[in-house]
């Protein structure tokens, strides 16, 4: 491609969640940390914790393509969290929704299909003569 720079040989792919911000000083002295939780398609989350620096910064999450098959962004929650536990500003995707797990999807299967088999079978209307 002639180019110096060597990262167009082999270009990294994947998907990005970038996050930027700007807090006035009176709330940067609260030293804050920037607690991310991404949602994957799979409806797994991970959340990442990091201090946050400097007033005005941005962080990058990466997540290559050789795994994207299985760790592709759903959806996410930004939140800044004073050390006292206080969240001073949170951002959230449009689709962000809490989670709810109700057991394991196992277990939930079991009861779906037991609770269906143990009911008594009712006659359609192709059933009738």
């Amino acid at each position: 491609m002639n180019t110096p720079d060597p990262r167009q040989e082999d270009p990294k792919t994947g998907e990005r969640l970038a996050v930027s911000w700007e807090f006035p000083r009176s709330l940067f002295q609260k030293k804050l940390e920037l607690h991310v939780t991404i949602r994957f398609w799979d409806n797994t989350e991970e959340t990442f914790i990091q201090p946050i620096m400097r007033r005005r910064d941005f962080a990058v999450f990466f997540f290559p393509a050789k795994i994207q098959d299985k760790r592709r962004i759903l959806t996410y929650q930004v939140r800044a969290i004073s050390e006292e536990g206080e969240i001073v500003g949170s951002w959230e995707h449009p689709f962000w929704v809490p989670l709810i797990e109700i057991g394991d999807s196992s277990s939930a299967a079991k009861r779906r299909s037991s609770s269906v088999s143990s009911h008594e079978r009712q006659g359609s209307v192709t059933d009738t003569p």
